[in-house]
């Protein structure tokens, strides 16, 4: 059953009205057209020529030097269209119908959707968020979460909702019992049906789990049938593990719930968020959007009264190397990237089996799922019980125990939407060096042993 989009939207995003300037401003490009529209600053006074990059090349120890075009430059040095400048969004939409198989306009179902830049995803999300929750309904995400999204939620009085998580991440029989259940459970029988289902499914955040493409047809067909959007925040997908050393180029990548939206009749359902923060620049403060028409160019309406579009030197500069690259070159930049982070990964489960495993011939003291994309371990710590934590808690012992012995990572209970003690702790390997990872986890374990000792334990009991 096809999902109407406006039906969905919020009252405030109903309510916002549209910037009269930045709906006329396309209208400047036809030919002919004498504009005196916007008011635009003069760029005699803009004290930028050119612009030239040095850009690193996968396999190659020298850089290239990539010029800004001029028209681009100068088209970026001004304020722009709210979806972002079309060179950037051209050049992205070719990546999104190689990798993901669907074509903007090609007068297919398939098609039938819209793409629109942000500053960062985050941004992207939030606004999102915004224009389709009203306060008091009601969003269902894994739990744990990126934590991310729970100030904005929250700023939105919307009732969070955690739906459990196994080794593929989001559970597809959880989200099911959850859902038939709603009216019936006491826990949610008070609340407004789910209009949401938020997850990351490739190297979540905290949990680095990733969804199998049998595990998203189960979820998607879900969502399908209960009439939900599914917000597929995915700023992880080209750090996926499994695959490389393959041809970049060819070789298969998972689907996206985007993509697998492909094998039914019913379109609609997934809105795409996606990062470039992970794979060319954090700092280039860029990310997309792309999925139903009607939420994304509701999201356009937001971003046209609050930040205009983001930053037109970040759009023009990844334009230029986006477009020197080809989808192609895109495919080995990623993959170069990613090849980076699974050296990194391996590096730091060698250490973690020797300090909280059992690699030393010691008591295990930690749990984890071997992270296949992403750059999160996620681990179960083996911690003292107490009255109000049967499994430990690992917020009073990285805030206060771990921190004094010199180690930190971030307590579990940070990532889930209801508050409580929890025993996980989430630590990240994109940047430790091998020596830290190495000196650093055997203060943790240092830390663990230390608070059963100090709970009154003369041996810790097996795991």
């Amino acid at each position: 059953m096809p999902l109407d989009h406006s039906a969905l939207l919020s009252d405030a995003a109903r309510k916002r009205p549209k910037s009269v300037i930045r709906e006329l401003l396309v209208m400047e490009k036809r030919p002919g057209m004498i504009s005196m529209l916007a008011g635009k600053p003069n760029p005699e006074g803009f004290p930028f020529s050119s612009i030239t990059m040095d850009i690193k090349l996968t396999g190659q120890s020298e850089p290239v030097k990539l010029t800004m075009d001029s028209d681009l430059l100068n088209e970026s040095l001004q304020y722009s269209l709210t979806p972002g400048i079309n060179a950037l969004l051209d050049a992205y939409a070719r990546i999104i119908a190689r990798v993901h198989g669907r074509t903007i306009d090609d007068g297919s179902a398939a098609g039938d959707f819209a793409l629109s830049s942000g500053v960062g995803s985050q941004d992207l999300i939030t606004k999102a968020f915004g224009v389709v929750l009203n306060p008091g309904e009601t969003v269902l995400t894994e739990a744990p979460l990126y934590t991310g999204v729970l100030p904005s939620l929250t700023a939105l009085e919307a009732n969070v909702v955690g739906v459990d998580t196994d080794k593929e991440g989001l559970s597809a029989r959880a989200l099911e019992a959850k859902l038939a259940s709603w009216k019936t459970d006491p826990a949610t029988a008070s609340l407004p049906f789910p209009k949401i289902l938020y997850t990351v499914p490739a190297g979540s955040n905290p949990a680095g789990t990733t969804a199998s493409v049998e595990r998203k047809r189960e979820v998607l067909a879900i969502v399908r049938r209960y009439g939900i959007l599914l917000f597929e925040d995915d700023p992880y997908y080209y750090l996926a593990f499994d695959g490389l050393g393959e041809d970049p180029v060819s070789r298969p990548r998972i689907p996206s719930y985007f993509a697998l939206e492909r094998e039914g009749d019913d379109y609609g359902y997934v809105i795409r968020f996606e990062s470039l923060s992970k794979i060319i620049s954090a700092g280039l403060r860029l990310g997309f959007v792309y999925g139903p028409r009607t939420i994304v160019r509701t999201i356009d309406v937001v971003t046209a009264s609050t930040n205009l579009h983001p930053s037109g030197i970040s759009q023009a500069a990844t334009a230029t190397l986006l477009d020197y690259w080809g989808v192609d070159g895109f495919l080995r930049h990623v993959d170069s990237v990613s090849a980076m982070y699974k050296e990194r990964r391996d590096m730091f489960a060698s250490y973690a089996e020797k300090h909280l495993g059992s690699g030393g011939g010691q008591q295990p003291l930690a749990k984890w799922v071997l992270p296949v994309a992403g750059m999160f371990f996620w681990f179960k710590l083996h911690l003292p019980p107490t009255e109000n934590a049967p499994e430990g808690d690992s917020s009073d012992l990285m805030l206060k125990k771990a921190a004094d012995g010199g180690v930190l990572l971030v307590p579990g209970a940070a990532f889930f939407p209801t508050p409580g003690p929890v025993p996980y702790a989430r630590a990240s390997f994109s940047l430790i060096e091998p020596a830290d990872v190495d000196e650093g986890l055997r203060r943790l374990r240092a830390v663990i042993e230390e608070a059963w000792h100090s709970a009154g334990y003369d041996s810790i009991p097996p795991i």
